[in-house]
């Protein structure tokens, strides 16, 4: 009769179990597209740690709602184009490009960073003009956004009158706003 041997460890098990913890390494190590986005905006900004979780936090979130909206690849098609378009110009990001993208987004009802609304307050604070638009997704709804859209891509001298070709095509846009485009 044969002694029983000590079992082994199965050869399958333990490289299991090492794929297994090295994939948890190699993941540990790469961050998600919304922590990359996060990055480029903390790495212009100069965001404290809670600032940069808080930057995660919104856009995992905003990547929920584009799921549950069916705009995932619209979501992906964003950040994807923020990761090549941001700039960073004393402290403050841009990322200029990215609109057809934003523009979908919010069509999901989805906003990642800022609302069209808010950039719009920026551009007319800037210009000396005032924020006529509330803050956050809920104030930002259609023909407002639209309304947004047609301020963001006016400049300070089209605004104010000064440049009478651009306020006339701002007027003709804000226009089709609130006639339905």
């Amino acid at each position: 009769m044969l002694a029983a041997m000590p079992r082994r460890p199965r050869l399958v098990a333990v490289l299991l179990s090492l794929a297994a913890a090295g994939g948890a390494l190699v993941s540990a190590g790469c961050p998600s597209q919304e922590e990359r986005a996060c990055d480029l905006i903390c790495d212009c900004t100069g965001c404290s740690e809670a600032r940069y979780l808080d930057c995660v936090d919104k856009t995992e979130t905003a990547k929920q709602a584009a799921a549950r909206a069916s705009c995932s690849a619209a979501f992906d098609e964003y950040l994807a184009c923020l990761e090549a378009e941001i700039e960073c110009r004393d402290d403050a990001f841009s990322f200029d490009g990215c609109e057809d993208q934003e523009r979908s987004l919010r069509r999901c009802g989805v906003f990642v960073f800022r609302t069209v609304c808010e950039n719009a307050n920026e551009h007319l604070t800037a210009c000396g003009q005032g924020a006529p638009f509330g803050a956050g997704p809920e104030a930002c709804s259609e023909p407002f956004a639209c309304n947004a859209e047609c301020i963001v891509s006016v400049s300070c001298d089209g605004l104010s009158g000064i440049n009478i070709e651009e306020a006339q095509r701002f007027n003709e846009c804000n226009t089709l706003c609130f006639e339905g485009r």
